[in-house]
């Protein structure tokens, strides 16, 4: 299954998909009352959330054509599996869970689960086999979703310090 499609094709649509996905959101974001699930959490303002989508993506552009001029197939393996898994965490949480929270839309569902979730699966499904054993596979999802979600954070405490 599959076999005719490359894993740097499946990363391709998988960061088109992204930024049609962060298109989605920043259209829709305004017209929503963003709730958060749990109290602690300070919800970004349409203009702070609109800052951090826009930097987060042109922070992924950015890797992505740095990850396709790369020669070392362990790097690329390392940062497509890293960016694919921080983005099925990012369908889950905090898109489905906050639809099923609110039971409504939430802005950037509809790309996440139809174009980021398949994308991001069949990126990993394709890279796996790449990696020179399970271990290695598990240690770049992990670094993804540290690192995918700490420089979320990141950007967006920045982004709600200066941004008002």
């Amino acid at each position: 299954m599959f076999t005719g499609i490359t894993s740097r094709f499946l990363f391709t649509s998988l960061i088109v998909s992204f930024i049609l996905h962060n298109l989605e959101e920043a259209i829709s974001i305004c017209s929503y009352s963003v709730q958060s699930p749990v109290s602690f959490i300070k919800p970004a303002s349409c203009n702070q959330f609109l800052w951090a989508v826009s930097i987060i993506t042109l922070l992924v552009i950015i890797l992505f054509i740095a990850l396709m001029r790369t020669k070392k197939p362990v790097v690329y393996l390392l940062i497509s599996t890293a960016i694919a898994s921080a983005l099925v965490l990012n369908v889950i949480v905090p898109h489905i869970v906050v639809a099923i929270y609110t039971f409504n839309y939430t802005p950037g569902l509809i790309t996440a689960v139809s174009l980021n979730l398949p994308f991001s699966l069949l990126t990993l499904v394709k890279n796996k086999p790449n990696c020179s054993d399970r271990k290695q596979f598990y240690r770049f999802m992990g670094i993804g979703l540290v690192i995918g979600y700490l420089i979320f954070a990141v950007v967006m405490g920045l982004v709600q310090q200066f941004i008002h």
